[in-house]
């Protein structure tokens, strides 16, 4: 009997479990209720997926009903779950610091897996073919992304009622880890209708034509592995950038999981999912007046006069030191449409003075013709102007990006 024969004939033997039998039910509905759970419903077929939110991630509210929660599937008819991806699972240092969510790790033998770097794929088989869910939507962009490469490979050996967990890897979907022009649906896990992970290496038989597998590293002592991943080295001793790896999962004996990230990754990945298009405004905007008065840039630029000390007046050549090429070019988009916007509106002032230059010698003239000029953006720099002062900071402040988005977002971390 082949691999996926035996699983068929296991797995299609056993019922589904259904979403109460896992969870309490008024657990999940004060989870839902209480912002720490989101329901989403599939566009077209009667499934909905649940999984935890921001929200709950910020608060650490990590329970049974949130931990079980990502990108879990249920039948809103039946209630079956036709899709059940592995709980949360938290970096070591949070079992060893004795958080109530993370006890202590077993005292037993453990595997090592690569942490790979993408987006996770919940992939199971329902009404007659197999489908793709991120952890948080059935119509991401990472889903559907997936959804097409899957489509166009052989899924015979997969075995229906097996929820395959995998890393979506392509480039525009890159977090930190650089892997060029890797298109690739890595697999993680398997876990059965009841809930059983099925082993790595009997999952693999099936995937064979669909991508590839996650790397598992030789075991090691635990001591071992976490003073590579904070030495920024991979088994066997080679060096490793955050840029070149994440760090690794391990699997115990019993099933837990927890994982140790490379400090180097770690640090990376503060800064390139944390720092927004306004930072680079605020940080840019420091150096260029640098020879304004500290107090007179903070207030424009809505920081400290403390904090321009701090940073040596030079916050973002110090960021820009620490970062990957890739995020550098980022940081010179946004500066140069945000000097783009500072030129724009500079000659709209230029443009509307030199039209009331006329009316200079007149104050109470010039002030009801500035008032009347159909650009309200360029009638507080008038009275600047006569009065022979530079305009360029209240320009600079009026261009302060509206959306705050980071370099990359990663929902998954």
């Amino acid at each position: 009997m082949t691999i996926k024969a035996h699983y068929q004939e296991e797995h299609m033997s056993q019922a589904y479990l259904t979403l109460h039998e896992l969870l309490p039910s008024q657990e999940l509905t004060a989870a839902l209720d209480a912002g720490h759970l989101t329901r989403k419903r599939h566009p077209e077929l009667p499934l909905s997926l649940y999984t935890y939110t921001r929200t709950c991630q910020y608060e650490r509210v990590w329970n049974e009903v949130t931990m079980r929660c990502r990108g879990l599937v249920a039948d809103d008819v039946t209630g079956e779950i036709v899709a059940l991806p592995l709980p949360k699972f938290f970096n070591v240092g949070e079992h060893e610091a004795g958080q109530p969510y993370a006890p202590a790790l077993p005292d037993e033998p453990f595997e090592v897996y690569d942490k790979v770097d993408g987006s996770l794929a919940v992939i199971f088989h329902y009404a007659g073919r197999w489908r793709v869910a991120s952890k948080g939507s059935f119509i991401s962009t990472q889903a559907t992304w997936a959804q097409r490469l899957l489509d166009g490979k052989d899924t015979a050996a997969l075995v229906p009622g097996v929820t395959y967990l995998a890393e979506i890897l392509y480039p525009q979907n890159r977090i930190v880890v650089d892997y060029g022009d890797r298109r690739d649906l890595v697999l993680l896990a398997a876990i059965g209708r009841d809930g059983t992970e099925i082993p790595l290496a009997d999952a693999a038989a099936g995937w064979q034509g669909i991508g590839s597998v996650v790397t598992v590293w030789p075991g090691m002592p635990l001591a071992e592995l976490l003073a590579l991943a904070e030495s920024n080295r991979l088994p066997g001793g080679r060096a490793a950038t955050g840029t070149d790896a994440e760090g690794f999962v391990l699997r115990f004996a019993s099933g837990v999981r927890a994982k140790a990230k490379l400090s180097e990754y770690v640090r990376l990945h503060k800064v390139l999912t944390g720092v927004t298009e306004r930072d680079i405004w605020r940080g840019h905007g420091i150096q260029r007046f640098a020879g304004l008065p500290a107090k007179q840039v903070a207030q424009a630029l809505g920081c400290s006069a403390a904090d321009i000390e701090a940073s040596e007046g030079r916050p973002l050549d110090a960021l820009l030191e620490q970062v990957p090429d890739e995020f550098d070019l980022w940081v010179r988009e946004v500066i140069a449409r945000i000097e783009k916007g500072v030129a724009d509106r500079e000659r709209a002032i230029d443009e509307a003075y030199a039209a009331l230059a006329p009316l200079t010698a007149d104050r109470g003239a010039f002030a009801r013709a500035a008032k009347a000029l159909p650009d309200a953006a360029v009638r507080p720099a008038m009275f600047q102007r006569l009065d022979g002062r530079p305009t360029e900071l209240m320009t600079y402040r009026s261009v302060r990006p509206e959306a705050a988005d980071p370099f990359t977002t990663d929902e998954e971390n």
